[in-house]
């Protein structure tokens, strides 16, 4: 079974996106994925590819746990990690918690590339 095809079903599963499901022709090997893509293409948060990939997520998630000035949303982000490039998912409180949490991730020794997915909550919603 085709690799993207694999991947697709899991983020499906994780997601409940049956849009993930969409499969396309695999790129030439000329245009392989980044590491970032890579990250973000991964499924679940605690997916973790290789023991280097596990101590940074570790670190990345003890530079954010550590922060007493972020939020409890602003803790419970989404760390994804893949080849040194990590992806943060989530929702957090407005955009300087957003901004801080960016800035403590790119100061983790380790960290080649950030992707940051974190989404403010519209004032008033709940949780």
């Amino acid at each position: 079974m085709n690799i993207r095809v694999v991947i697709g079903l899991l983020i499906a599963l994780v997601t409940g996106d049956g849009m993930a499901l969409q499969v396309e022709n695999p790129a030439p090997p000329s245009q392989t994925p980044t590491a970032a893509a890579a990250a973000r293409e991964s499924a679940p948060a605690s997916q973790v590819h290789n023991s280097a990939d596990a101590q940074l997520q570790a670190s990345v998630r003890k530079a954010i746990a550590n922060d007493p000035s972020l939020s409890d949303d602003g803790h419970h982000v989404n760390v994804i990690v893949a080849e040194g490039a990590v992806v943060l998912r989530g929702k957090v409180k407005n955009d300087a918690e957003k901004t801080r949490i960016d800035s403590l991730v790119r100061q983790v020794s380790g960290v080649k590339e950030l992707t940051n997915e974190l989404d403010v909550k519209p004032l008033g919603s709940p949780g």
